[in-house]
């Protein structure tokens, strides 16, 4: 290339640079001049009544997030109120039962059947946010519900230490089976936890019939909790935990734990909810409402999956971890539940915790 070529490639890189970035500012610059901002400005605070967002390194990512991409102030005030599912859902209820307005302005947490009643009793804000067109895998297994709520998921899998299994390879449930896998798993207990149940239920219908008998005779370990299952794993005491949480792998990818191995069966893997939604007397609604805005935007999308180990609901945003699949890449394996039959059939999680235990715990 000659002098004046390498030049005017030089040149054209430059404008072409200098353009996108124009276009950057352009659009920070529309954002920031949406008049939603002011009033949240003024409005001064936002809260957030939550089951996730669970460490403070999560809660000052997501704020310092929300407050550069709207050019809030600094000082601006985000709170968070972060208990369990079961105590989030008991601090709203307090509140309507009194009869006084829920004193915050947006929830995440996973509790789509709570939250289809909230819209039946007028709880919940309906705000069709601009950001909500984005959230394609979500929307295409039933996990969205506008203009009320949007979803991002966590999934459970089949996770293991392969220093301790290493010539294993899954890629289906039916490898479970295997003989040299005797003894060897660790599953989390169905029978109390209603995600383990819900997974268990849903899963059948894509299993053969005896599917769960033959697994429970493969002398399943059941523990309590995820990180109970996680920690038998990385000892090697359990090297196979049968649901492996997503949010658990992407942690110990975070770690380092270059043996740790995950896999998404060719029968499927089942995402469940973890949906955000403002209310509908919320005390700050303009901030309420661009907080929902934040959280479905793209920088809000790569925060929540990076610090909060969730699979993203938006499209065009990959994974941070190794251990777990881009959400664009999981393709006809995701499904979800069916809410609409849960929350119609209020005996189906009891149903599917008395079969769990009938096979794995009371046999």
């Amino acid at each position: 290339m000659n002098k004046y070529g390498f030049f005017k490639t030089f040149a054209l890189t430059a404008c072409t640079l200098l353009l996108s970035a124009f276009s950057s500012m352009a659009v920070a610059q529309e954002r920031c001049d949406d008049p939603r901002v002011a009033k949240a400005i003024e409005e001064g605070e936002l809260i957030v009544v939550a089951s996730v967002f669970e460490t403070p390194e999560t809660q000052n990512a997501h704020r310092n997030g929300f407050i550069e991409y709207w050019c809030l102030p600094d000082d601006f005030k985000v709170s968070y109120d972060i208990r369990n599912t079961s105590g989030t859902i008991a601090r709203i209820e307090a509140e309507v039962s009194q009869g006084v307005a829920i004193s915050g302005d947006v929830t995440t947490m996973p509790a789509i059947t709570w939250l289809a009643d909230a819209v039946e009793r007028g709880l919940l804000m309906a705000y069709e946010s601009p950001e909500y067109e984005h959230m394609k895998l979500p929307e295409r297994i039933g996990l969205n519900n506008r203009p009320y709520w949007t979803s991002d998921m966590y999934m459970m899998f089949p996770m293991w230490n392969s220093d301790e299994l290493p010539d294993l390879e899954i890629s289906s449930w039916h490898d479970l089976l295997k003989p040299e896998l005797k003894g060897k798993m660790s599953m989390m207990d169905g029978s109390s936890l209603q995600s383990v149940a819900l997974v268990f239920h849903y899963m059948r219908d894509r299993l053969p019939a005896d599917y769960w008998e033959r697994l429970a005779a493969q002398d399943i370990l059941i523990s309590s909790t995820s990180m109970h299952g996680v920690e038998m794993m990385m000892s090697g005491e359990r090297p196979l935990s049968i649901f492996g949480v997503s949010a658990d792998a992407n942690v110990l990818s975070d770690q380092g734990a270059n043996h740790i191995r995950t896999a998404i069966p060719e029968e499927g893997v089942m995402l469940q909810e973890q949906a955000t939604a403002a209310f509908a007397d919320a005390p700050h609604p303009n901030a309420a409402q661009l907080w929902i805005d934040f959280l479905r935007s793209h920088p809000g999308q790569v925060i929540f999956e990076r610090f909060e180990g969730r699979i993203p609901g938006r499209e065009g945003v990959p994974s941070s971890f190794a251990l777990t699949p881009n959400a664009d890449d999981i393709g006809d394996a995701a499904f979800a539940p069916d809410y609409q039959e849960i929350s119609s059939n209020t005996e189906l999680v009891r149903k599917a915790q008395e079969d769990f235990a009938a096979i794995f715990i009371n046999n």
